[in-house]
């Protein structure tokens, strides 16, 4: 089974099934579009299989929380996200109707600008037991620095990635950290077969190359395990957040976080073999599409 780890009496699986995926098709390198109904329940039974605690949904996610709603099977807690500019009661009223669940939910801010406006708003729904933790979802290392003293904080969720440095909370051990993108949108295990943007093809082809001798050398199986264990050993970092769009997707995913992460050398040793890479690279919503 896959690992759980605790914040206090909050448990969660190391890694989370997003489901972005379910509700549009996403991801720079998506090719088939959002799974059909039968595909999607095959996927979110899979999840709960395999020891998946959490689901991590937003009211942005197109029809995400309707299809979780329709064919999640029980045991699978929720996360979701507040719907940008949208009240928090009325998001959250929409977001239950959708998923059909009563019970406590994790409920995040989708921006951070939001959350500075409205967090008493938030934590009154923590206070009266319809949460079971609230926080927010961040773009950058500079909305998080403005989110971290909210009082009540508890789950911050962020964009980071192998080649992302940016990003340190080894004094917040209270938090649960759950990092999406940790493949940056498909770029990391699509390499060299896409476009990247803010790279020239020569920069990309090299950068991967790095990424598959250190994976080698290091005795991963590929890029895909070596950014994930990579992410894994940071200690800061409580869970991934990895979309699938099939269940074979998922499996892979599974099979990785059960592989023991990097060590501290090992992962210094990445540090210094891979460039730094120009940080719009690093943020999906700076990118011309």
């Amino acid at each position: 089974m896959i690992e759980v780890r605790r914040r206090g009496a909050y448990r969660q699986s190391v890694l989370i099934l997003g489901t972005a995926q379910l509700g549009m098709a996403y991801g720079i390198a998506n090719r088939t579009g959002a799974p059909d109904d039968d595909s999607a329940a095959g996927i979110l039974g899979a999840a709960r299989d395999l020891g998946i605690t959490h689901l991590d949904t937003a009211r942005a996610y197109g029809d995400s929380e309707r299809r979780i709603g329709a064919v999640a099977p029980a045991g699978l807690s929720i996360i979701t996200k507040i719907g940008p500019g949208v009240p928090v009661r009325e998001s959250v009223a929409a977001s239950r109707a959708a998923l059909g669940r009563t019970e406590p939910l994790t409920i995040l801010f989708h921006r951070a600008a939001d959350a500075l406006e409205a967090w008493d708003d938030l934590r009154a729904l923590l206070k009266h037991g319809e949460a079971d933790r609230i926080g927010v979802s961040v773009q950058n290392p500079g909305e998080l620095n403005r989110v971290l003293d909210l009082p009540d904080l508890g789950y911050v969720q962020l964009p980071c990635n192998i080649l992302d440095r940016r990003w340190s909370l080894t004094d917040r051990p209270d938090l649960v950290v759950t990092v999406r993108s940790a493949y940056l949108q498909g770029l990391l295990v699509a390499g060299t077969t896409v476009t990247w943007p803010q790279l020239s093809d020569p920069e990309r082809d090299a950068l991967v190359a790095t990424l598959d001798r250190l994976a080698a050398e290091l005795g991963r199986t590929g890029r895909a395990d070596l950014c994930l264990a990579y992410l894994l050993s940071l200690p800061w970092v409580t869970s991934l957040v990895v979309g699938a769009e099939t269940k074979d997707q998922l499996q892979d995913n599974a099979d990785l976080v059960r592989r023991k992460a990097l060590t501290e050398s090992e992962r210094d040793a990445v540090l210094a073999a891979l460039p730094e890479v120009p940080e719009a690279l690093l943020d999906p919503s700076r990118w011309t599409r």
